[in-house]
């Protein structure tokens, strides 16, 4: 009975895939027209608006009309070009490393922006910042994370207090102790390491009236 419920799961899940991927094929799902690529993308939204709404559209800032149109036609372009599930359009991007359908619309939608307005697409660029963004935000993750227990430079130390602030114009992430009996915690980052700090120091990295990187530097070099 446990080996035809497994062949029968394993026919399954082979359906399942031999359908994604023949989607990601398809000019058409479900009825609606799949772009084939960038440039196709854009004449396919340029059908969305009346020549009034695109005169409105011209008017907005580009940060603008993406925050207005994300959950609109970004919302559409979505969950009907299959860009969640696989696509053509989906391939499309993914080839060039852009992997989030959040990105995806994003980018169909500066570039149809900036093509009304007669400016430059420059997608290799949209391209890199997208990879860029990921890549810090891997970055981030790890930062968020303290050393091991076993490498804590003292006992019964515990940590519930991050700050976030950039050194050099990168992102980092300070982690201060929050259970200190004395009027000494220790506080971690990354690039700087362990450090013993009066409570008064902790409190003026809590609510820096200056650049935090600046504290920092000021703190791990006493």
């Amino acid at each position: 009975m446990l080996k035809k419920t497994l062949i029968i799961l394993s026919v399954s899940l082979t359906f399942i895939s031999c359908s994604v991927l023949f989607d990601s094929y398809k000019s058409e799902i479900d009825g609606v027209y799949i772009p084939k690529n960038l440039d196709d993308a854009i004449l396919e939204v340029d059908k969305f608006y009346s020549d009034s709404l695109k005169t409105e559209i011209k008017k907005l800032d580009e940060n603008d009309f993406l925050g207005d149109y994300h959950f609109g036609t970004g919302l559409w372009i979505r969950n009907n070009w299959n860009l969640w599930k696989g696509s053509r359009l989906s391939r499309f991007f993914k080839r060039k490393g852009i992997k989030h359908p959040d990105d995806m619309s994003s980018i169909i939608l500066t570039s149809y922006h900036r093509k009304l307005r007669g400016k430059e697409i420059n997608f290799r660029n949209q391209v890199s910042e997208y990879k860029e963004y990921w890549k810090e935000s891997k970055k981030l993750y790890q930062l968020a994370k303290l050393p091991r227990q076993s490498n804590f430079p003292a006992d019964s130390l515990e940590f519930g207090y991050m700050k976030w602030f950039e050194i050099k114009n990168k992102a980092s992430l300070l982690h201060l102790q929050t259970n200190s009996k004395t009027d000494s915690i220790w506080i971690f980052e990354y690039q700087y390491g362990w450090k013993k700090i009066k409570n008064e120091t902790a409190e003026k990295l809590k609510h820096p009236k200056y650049k935090t990187d600046s504290i920092l530097n000021l703190i791990f070099n006493e």
